[in-house]
């Protein structure tokens, strides 16, 4: 996969905080539910465990300090 070039990077990051606002206001789209019928299939044994990469990437996520100008 090409890497993403830093002006769309920065453009995504302002993008995906614009929307996450709205959500939070309640003027945004919901966030997603969890298919629970396809998570049961991702993370059950088999041919391997492939994990959760949703969890994973949101486990990473960067988790910087709030602050009350943010909103």
């Amino acid at each position: 996969m090409a890497k993403t070039a830093r002006k769309n990077r920065k453009r995504n990051a302002r993008r995906k905080t614009r929307e996450l606002r709205a959500t939070m206001r309640g003027d945004g789209k919901r966030a997603k539910t969890r298919n629970l019928d396809v998570l049961g299939l991702i993370l059950r044994n088999g041919a391997g465990s492939h994990g959760d990469e949703r969890k994973a990437r949101d486990k990473k996520a960067c988790r910087s300090k709030v602050d009350a100008g943010d909103f």
